[in-house]
Order: structure tokens, then sequence, then C-alpha cells
């Protein structure tokens, strides 16, 4: 059974949430540990260690480990083995790079950090006409061939 499926059949996906793209299958966001992270320019950018209320912490490297807090609100889909971004690697790191000084990336943006950060996500191109689905929510869509901008290329 491919992994899709797996993931499909094993969570009973909810066929009828709001979703950030308009409704279809979801899976719940712990699922997604120690699976990969691509933007939508392709590129990866590490694995997923560990999940707070608003984020997702991304690990890359193995004997110097880089560490990104990524806003959950960020993804777009998850393929059963990856999960896509939608936006592309320089953006993650320019708005994302949180705790430049050793020990600050371990812990999770504040909530005051993660609603400045969602306020100008919201305006920008990738965020603009987007159904933001509450923060509350512990899912993201499912879907089996993503295609993103890099297939279009």
């Amino acid at each position: 059974m491919n992994t899709f499926l797996f993931y499909y059949a094993l969570y009973s996906l909810n066929m009828s949430s709001s979703t950030s793209s308009g409704g279809g299958p979801t899976v719940l966001w712990d699922v997604l540990k120690g699976k990969k992270v691509k933007t939508n320019d392709g590129k990866e950018l590490g694995e997923i260690k560990e999940f707070s209320q608003n984020y997702v912490r991304v690990e890359k490297g193995t004997l110097r480990k880089d560490s990104i807090w990524i806003p959950k609100y960020v993804g777009d889909a998850f393929d059963g083995h990856v999960l896509w971004l939608l936006i592309s690697e320089q953006e993650v790191l320019d708005r994302f790079k949180y705790g430049e000084k050793e020990g600050e990336g371990n812990e999770a943006p504040s909530t005051e950090q993660y609603a400045k950060d969602f306020e100008t996500f919201r305006g920008s191109p990738a965020g603009k006409d987007r159904k933001h689905k509450s923060d509350l929510d512990d899912s993201i869509r499912m879907v089996e061939n993503y295609e993103n901008i890099r297939d279009f290329k």
C-alpha cells in the first residue's frame, strides 16, 4: 500500500472539514514528525523534529544542526513523504530564522511573534487569497500528487 493511502486509511481523514485551500482529506500534524520539509521552490529545509501550538521545528544538518521554527500556516500540504510550504527557501530564512544566538532557537517563538508574523503573511502574495484555518486546528491537508511552482519551470 502506498504511503498516501496508508495515512488516508489510518486516520480516517476528515473529508468534510475546511482546509487552507478548500476541503479534502487532512492528517494530524503529529504524524509528520521525522518527515522532510520542502519549500515551493523545491528546496529541502530539513526534517520535522517537534511541534508547538503554532509552529513546526525543522532541523537540518548532522554535525552543526540548524533549527528553524516555521509557523503552521505556511504549510500547504503533506503528500505522504514531504510537507510542502507555500513560500520559498529564501522567504523562510528571511522571515522565520529566530534565535541567531546559541540556544535561542530551541524554543518556539512567542504568541506575540506569531500574531505579528501572521498579519505580515496575510498581506503577502502567498497568504493573500488563502482561507486560513483556526489556530487550534491540528491537521494539514493531504494530497497524493503535489504540484508546486518547481513543476512548472
